[in-house]
């Protein structure tokens, strides 16, 4: 349990999720440094036009004219095809890499333990699995900008040389005091912009939490509540948006000021004053500006990519943080086979803390010792934080405990794969969670190469097939988001069909009747009945009703095992249980 929940990972880390893209980019954006040495050329045209009027216009009209249209001509033809496929590849290399990220980070996700779902709310992990890759699909314009941007910048000042060399040093001079503003600016633009991302992440928890509730608060008439939570944490979200646009937009404005306004100015006016010490020619000067005017564009467009890329840095620092999240829970490098399991599950002084849970809080379960037998039938009652469904979690091994060990048929579960554990393990919660597709799909979970009359055999086992035939479509009846459309009673006795489906060594109901009525209850532990037979079963149970039959009843209480026998024993010699039972009347 010591183990930290994180390792170092970067964009380095970033290199797998090229797989399908990288020839792609990679001829993209070569095709980029073509498209701009293309542009690069056009100012060269007002050069050697002017200059040739000039210095000798009847040369100018006598071949001058047919040398630009066909210099022209050549540029043109390699400049289209080059500037469309750079747009084209770099954009569907992108695409690809941001699939191949939004993938392999569901996939990360789902490899961790129940921890992680703990310290981060559903939400939250939508925002990064959604927004935040989105947010770095945006950024594809952006790399374009750096690959075409700094080649027209090269190639620009390498022709501003070969015409003047001092007025080149001036622009440059211009060019670097930008460049050391921009730097020194971009360090709090990236911290505001990843603020604004954590922000809309924090205002899409919110909203996914209070619209998964919706029901409770239509029914306590508390929709007031949740928008005043939603409203709190969109204005936090507004104050951080706000000030990004009011930095981000006084540096960009100020940087466009002396890119349009200040700097071709002085050019103009020295330019000016060269011409008329014959330094230099209108053609030079016209040059010049061209190329300013290109230099000054590609200045801008680099300040507004630092700038807007801001936001798609931010997203994929929050993607690294994603990925550098490690499970608590790991498998074996070289797992044990589970082969011929018995369903004995044994736990041998067991202490368990939550991993989030506050140093003052005691332990869950405090030095816990328990044996289940190969096909028993055990119960597991007790007050509320007792550790009942704590210890089912252990089991299942969602946690590892602290100190102490939980063996399957006498070995360490630590030492099996969580897949092949969890293929001989089956559980039915309190609420049983369906997806929104057919009946069929939602059996099918749990195997997935039934046929239906597999699944009709499983829904006949579960007390189900009768609701299930009075469906309009059967098997192919849609359920709805987390089985909407069925009651309480339908969807634990779909959650048992499916246990039988998957064919478990070892069973595990938490509360499954608590919130049914007399008739659902009884249709539920009738099928509960017939899955125990041959199998291991633990039952977590409020109603005793669910459990008195049980061949063991272990009493729980704050972590530990008070007392474990048959139900009319311990109604004698249990206090905790007799109370239990008087609360009940008819048990």
């Amino acid at each position: 349990m010591g183990e930290t929940h994180q390792r170092r990972f970067g964009w380095k880390d970033m290199s797998p999720f090229l797989k399908g893209s990288r020839l792609i980019l990679a001829i993209g954006l070569v095709l980029g440094l073509v498209d701009a040495a293309a542009q690069a050329c056009v100012p060269l045209f007002f050069r050697y036009a002017l200059n040739l009027v000039q210095v000798n216009p009847g040369a100018f009209v006598e071949r001058g004219m047919v040398n630009m249209l066909l210099v022209g001509t050549a540029i043109l033809v390699v400049f289209l095809p080059a500037a469309y496929y750079f747009h084209v590849l770099t954009m569907i290399g992108f695409m690809r890499f941001c699939r191949n990220l939004q993938v392999q980070l569901y996939r990360h996700v789902l490899r961790m333990s129940v921890d992680f779902f703990q310290r981060y709310q559903v939400g939250e992990i939508n925002a990064r699995l959604n927004n935040d890759v989105e947010a770095v699909a945006n950024g594809a314009g952006f790399v374009m900008s750096l690959v075409w941007a700094p080649a027209l910048l090269v190639y620009s000042l390498v022709m501003m040389l070969w015409i003047d060399i001092p007025l080149t040093l001036i622009c440059t001079a211009m060019l670097v005091g930008i460049a050391l503003l921009t730097v020194l600016a971009m360090p709090k633009l990236k911290e505001w912009n990843r603020d604004v991302r954590d922000a809309s992440g924090e205002v899409s928890a919110v909203v996914t939490e209070y619209v998964g509730i919706f029901g409770l608060l239509k029914a306590y008439s508390r929709e007031d509540f949740a928008a005043m939570r939603v409203e709190t944490k969109s204005d936090a979200l507004l104050l951080q948006r706000e000030k990004v646009a009011r930095w981000q937009h006084a540096f960009t404005d100020s940087m466009q000021t002396l890119t349009r306004f200040v700097a071709p100015l002085i050019i103009l006016f020295i330019g000016a004053y060269w011409i008329t010490k014959g330094r230099l020619l209108a053609g030079d000067l016209a040059a010049f500006w061209g190329y300013w005017l290109q230099l000054s564009a590609v200045v801008q467009g680099l300040v507004f990519t630092f700038s807007g890329m801001m936001s798609s840095v931010a997203a994929m620092d929050r993607l690294c943080a994603f990925f550098a999240e490690q499970p608590l829970v790991k498998d074996p490098e070289i797992p044990l086979p589970l082969d011929g399991c018995r369903g004995g599950i044994e736990l041998r002084d067991v202490h368990f803390r939550y991993p989030l849970a506050e140093s003052e809080e005691g332990p869950v379960l405090r030095g816990l010792n328990l044996k289940i037998q190969p096909g028993e039938n055990l119960a597991l009652v007790g007050p509320s934080g007792a550790g009942k469904s704590t210890l089912l979690t252990l089991i299942l091994r969602f946690h590892d405990p602290d100190s102490g060990a939980v063996l399957l048929d006498g070995q360490d579960l630590r030492a099996f794969s969580q897949k092949e554990l969890h293929a001989e393990m089956g559980i039915v919660l309190q609420e049983s969670l369906f997806f929104s597709g057919t009946i069929g799909d939602n059996m099918r979970l749990a195997r997935p190469d039934a046929d239906d009359a597999a699944i009709w055999a499983a829904l006949e086992a579960a007390n189900a097939a009768e609701f299930v035939r009075e469906l309009p479509r059967g098997l192919d009846s849609v359920l709805g988001e987390r089985g909407a459309k069925l009651s309480g009673g339908q969807k634990q006795r779909l959650a048992i069909a499916r246990l039988f489906l998957k064919d478990p060594k070892i069973v595990m109901f938490d509360e499954p009747t608590s919130a049914l009525d007399a008739d659902s209850e009884a249709h539920v532990k009738e099928a509960m009945k017939r899955l125990f037979k041959d199998r291991t079963s633990i039952t977590v149970a409020h109603r005793l009703s669910t459990v008195k039959d049980a061949d063991r009843i272990i009493v729980m209480d704050k972590g530990a095992i008070i007392a474990e026998g048959r139900h009319a024993e311990l109604r004698i010699n249990c206090p905790l249980y007799a109370e239990f039972c008087a609360r009940q009347a008819g048990v």
